[in-house]
């Protein structure tokens, strides 16, 4: 078992990157249609409940890359509360996740 942690621990972090990286995407072409929705008049929106449930899933650097890009809910004050607790919550979450994974070949040695 301690001769296959390393692998192991390779393996949870490549799979919490790919985690992030395909929510990343939907976040952030949800928000492009979202913008594309708010130029044309009288088009029904994603609601921002529903965007900010892919920033929690995993999608908040892909929305944050969206809000730069296409300049889309930068200026809304309510949504960027609650966009940058999610946000924070993933950074520090990945912090821990990926020392607790860096720790554990350490630990078990």
């Amino acid at each position: 078992m301690p001769g296959d942690l390393p692998g192991v621990v390779a393996l949870l972090l490549r799979l919490l990157l790919a985690w992030q990286v395909v929510w990343g995407l939907v976040a952030f072409v949800a928000m492009w249609r979202d913008k594309g929705l708010a130029s044309e008049a009288g088009r029904t929106r994603i609601p921002e409940r529903q965007l900010h449930a892919l920033e929690a899933r995993g999608g908040w650097l892909g929305s944050w890359l969206a809000q730069g890009v296409f300049r889309h809910k930068t200026r809304k004050v309510a949504y960027q509360r609650v966009f940058r607790r999610i946000a924070l919550s993933w950074a520090l979450a990945d912090v821990l996740i990926v020392a607790g994974l860096i720790l554990l070949p350490v630990i078990f040695n």
